[in-house]
């Protein structure tokens, strides 16, 4: 069974203290390096992940892009003419989707009326700051990871097969 990890972009952006800065001084930037920690997690965990950005925060017409097992939205704005469309509707759309095609969902949001949405759709929900301390326990997983295959790569004894 796939396993998707569905993040309200803007939502993580504006819990973490760690994009505070980045997020005051250059939103773009905050969205870059949201976008390498998912990648990241994702490539370790296994999982396909979307991370998706209000059309609020972006003026413009809707866009995708694809960063390895990691697709990015940006739903469209209101302002374009074409309708407009908020995260937290695009998310609830796919997570149904997704669910619906058999797969286990798991949803980044702090939004209360989102989290609803999804538990009703039957996918999981993660609070963005439950979702941080996960991330970090994942980060120090693949820092372990790389020690010992650092120590492996070293000397190639017979006792330390």
């Amino acid at each position: 069974m796939k396993e998707w990890l569905v993040v309200d972009g803007y939502n993580v952006i504006n819990s973490w203290q760690d994009f505070r800065k980045f997020r005051e001084e250059n939103l773009e930037h905050a969205r870059e390096l949201l976008k390498e920690k998912l990648a990241e997690y994702i490539a370790f965990k296994g999982y396909s992940g979307i991370v998706v950005f209000d059309a609020q925060e972006v003026q413009g017409v809707a866009s995708f892009e694809k960063n390895g097992a990691l697709e990015i939205v940006f739903t469209n704005d209101f302002f374009s003419g074409n309708g407009g469309e908020t995260a937290d509707s695009w998310i609830e759309r796919r997570v149904y989707d997704l669910v619906k095609s058999g797969s286990s969902v798991f949803v980044v949001t702090s939004d209360y009326a989102e989290q609803l949405n999804v538990l009703g759709s039957g996918a999981y929900r993660i609070s963005a700051r439950e979702f941080r301390e996960e991330y970090l326990l994942t980060k120090k997983q693949i820092a372990q990871r790389s020690e010992r295959l650092a120590r492996g790569l070293g000397r190639n004894e017979l006792g330390g097969r």
